[in-house]
């Protein structure tokens, strides 16, 4: 098992007619030398020497060079998973609904197009693993599918509870969703802990302890991955108090233990 890295900007190089699968997360790639194709179910785009393109999260793309000669890529993939932080709860659920329209899945930008300049400018930087190396390319990959959310509502706050609760949610981030309780959550907008559990139901199609669970056992991974922080103390900052508790849950969602699952990826 090997986590697939987030924000780092990456090269690869194709030989002629060789291809090469996106995987997992968006990934932002442009064409750094040659010539070639980028595949998706439905869609074929021809790319040139600066064009760029997003593939969403739901498919994978398939990067292809010409017959004629090498395609030369940089690229990095933004992981979700991995942004609780900065999304908000509906955000979330707003790319999750992207990944699941295929007219969706892709985005092209020919290299005169001001976000293919961008990467290009990003690319050409000495330090390209720094902190504000890795804000540009978030920021790039932020305003190249900004046009695919739909727009944030700025009416004023509704007497209907729904569209209250949607307002609520919509200002939220996942950061503060995973260790908010469900009577705080229900306090803030004054209903019941059971009308917000049906309203979070119904919203997002998951559980609102569901969702808390995902969040904080992604947080994690993450800190497994990034840190040598022992397992005791990534549980307690993923939101645990109890360590049965945190090893039990992460190996019913990831299939081994908090220790193998960093064990095998120290290994890779």
């Amino acid at each position: 098992m090997i986590t697939a890295q987030h924000l780092i900007l990456q090269e690869i190089s194709l030989p002629p007619s060789g291809e090469w699968t996106s995987g997992s997360g968006w990934t932002v790639a442009r064409v750094n030398e040659g010539a070639g194709y980028c595949l998706q179910p439905g869609t074929a785009l021809e790319l040139n020497t600066g064009d760029m393109v997003v593939a969403g999260s739901g498919a994978a793309a398939v990067f292809r060079a010409s017959q004629l000669g090498t395609l030369k890529l940089e690229y990095f993939r933004v992981l979700p998973q991995y942004l609780n932080g900065l999304l908000t709860v509906t955000e979330w659920r707003q790319l999750g609904d992207i990944g699941s329209q295929a007219g969706k899945q892709l985005r092209y930008f020919a290299a005169s197009e001001p976000s293919a300049q961008k990467f290009t400018r990003l690319a050409a930087q000495s330090q390209r693993d720094g902190l504000a190396a890795r804000s540009g390319l978030l920021q790039l990959w932020a305003a190249s599918i900004a046009i695919l959310l739909p727009a944030a509502d700025t009416a004023p706050v509704a007497n209907n509870l729904r569209e209250r609760f949607r307002q609520f949610v919509g200002k939220m981030s996942e950061a503060e969703l995973a260790v908010s309780s469900l009577a705080q959550l229900a306090g803030k907008l004054h209903c019941s802990e059971r009308h917000f559990s049906r309203l979070f139901r119904e919203e997002f199609r998951v559980s609102l302890r569901a969702r808390q669970t995902e969040l904080r056992l992604q947080r994690a991974r993450q800190l497994l991955a990034e840190s040598d922080a022992k397992i005791l103390q990534v549980a307690y900052e993923s939101g645990y108090r109890h360590l049965g508790l945190f090893n039990a849950l992460f190996k019913r969602r990831f299939g081994v233990t908090p220790s193998q699952w960093r064990q095998q990826n120290l290994a890779a």
